[in-house]
């Protein structure tokens, strides 16, 4: 690791939360380059050692030493994506927190995009059903507004008193880069130890029991990423919940594809909060801060599809579905660039269905965007009265003091399951 030490604060970051897969000798898996807030992480151009021999699939092989098995399985002529293709090994975060590139090394399921290669390894790259899949989980706690896929009844009731709606939990490792990441602590975590799905929806079910309140979350970074995971999380708790109890997701939607919403639904899901970042893929890019155009397009196309899929499929009788908008000004190039896409963004989603509730997220200074100012509360409701211009019946409005009412109630949530 070398450091550039005038952006360097000593937060310690790089050696708490990010797990190094091979401290004293860098194998380049980059986490603590991602993961610095403060951009003072160099990233290190190094010479793989000599070959070492290690096992693939039964089958014996020469590798570069000193890399990760994500690496050398590549050297190999193995294919990685960043976005899920059936024929192909998905790695999306590359910090070791979502598992979903995990591969058994040596009989032990490891994330390959932070396992450093050995020599002698066994990797076995087609991982069986009965192998529990795992993921880094963090923050379980107690919610009083709930998230973008909360119904504003339900945050209305826990917004001006000490009352929790909802129980959730985050899940670590994320597809994209975002500048503002608000949950970043949390994103680029790999130094936990990973749960099964199982584990973590017993804790978050204990939780919502104890604290007494009948609505159960997961969010991130992103819980989507790794889908057998998530789908078991799910099914768990739908099994094992009182029948009245509702699973929530908030998400990205960047890999939500209709077989995976279907997915989700058939395993429990009650209430989806996707995330709608641009109505123009530039701004998608420089919010989420992925620099590959073919790969943002596939994200920022997803997610949008993902929302027209619901409406049309779920929402309101079977779904509760709320839209989340994060919004700062140093996000667009111009004052005037700013309200052209937000009329173009709420028109958008009022076509697919004005009734979805909206969320509009006031992004705070975090991460590697300290310099950015908070939207002020004036701000915040300016853009809502615009939205609502645009056609959307429901529009909230986060802010450091609590959540603007919608001028417009959602409608009820139908006879969900």
């Amino acid at each position: 690791m070398q450091r550039n030490k005038e952006l360097c604060t000593d937060c310690g970051f790089c050696t708490t939360a990010v797990g190094c897969p091979s401290p004293g000798h860098c194998v380049g898996c980059n986490s603590c380059y991602l993961a610095c807030p403060r951009e003072a992480i160099l990233p290190v151009r190094f010479e793989p050692s000599e070959d070492v021999i290690i096992t693939v699939d039964g089958l014996p092989f020469e590798v570069p030493g000193n890399v990760t098995v994500k690496k050398a399985l590549e050297t190999l002529g193995m294919v990685f994506h960043r976005f899920p293709k059936s024929t192909n090994l998905f790695a999306p975060c590359e910090t070791g927190g979502c598992y979903a590139c995990a591969v058994l090394v040596d009989g032990e399921l490891r994330p390959s995009c932070h396992t450093a290669v050995k020599p002698g390894q066994s990797i076995q790259t087609q991982v069986s059903d009965e192998v529990s899949p795992l993921r880094i989980v963090g923050w379980c706690q107690p919610h009083s507004v709930g998230g973008v896929g909360t119904p504003w009844s339900e945050k209305a009731s826990g917004k001006d008193s000490e009352a929790y709606v909802e129980a959730a939990c985050f899940a670590a490792g994320c597809n994209l880069r975002c500048r503002t990441c608000q949950n970043f602590t949390v994103t680029y975590n790999s130094s936990a130890s990973a749960v099964t799905p199982e584990h973590a929806a017993s804790e978050l079910l204990k939780l919502a029991l104890r604290v007494g309140v009948r609505r159960l979350a997961i969010s991130g970074g992103e819980a989507t990423l790794n889908r057998p995971w998530l789908l078991s999380f799910f099914t768990w708790l739908k099994t094992h919940s009182p029948s009245d109890l509702r699973l929530h997701l908030d998400t990205n939607a960047t890999v939500l594809t209709p077989d995976y919403i279907d997915a989700l639904v058939e395993a429990g899901v009650t209430d989806i909060g996707p995330d709608l970042k641009s109505a123009r893929l530039q701004t998608f890019e420089t919010i989420s801060g992925i620099k590959d155009s073919t790969l943002a397009r596939n994200y920022w196309t997803t997610a949008w599809n993902a929302v027209r899929y619901l409406a049309d499929n779920y929402y309101p009788e079977q779904l509760f579905v709320g839209v989340g908008l994060p919004f700062n000004p140093a996000f667009y190039p111009s004052l005037e660039a700013k309200w052209a896409e937000l009329h173009e963004w709420g028109t958008r989603v009022a076509d697919i269905d004005n009734r979805i509730q909206v969320t509009v997220l006031d992004y705070r200074p975090e991460f590697r965007r300290r310099d950015i100012e908070r939207p002020s509360t004036g701000e915040m409701l300016e853009v809502k009265a615009f939205l609502e211009d645009t056609g959307l019946r429901t529009v909230i409005a986060q802010t450091p003091f609590g959540h603007l009412a919608p001028s417009q109630p959602a409608p009820d949530r139908g006879n969900y399951p």
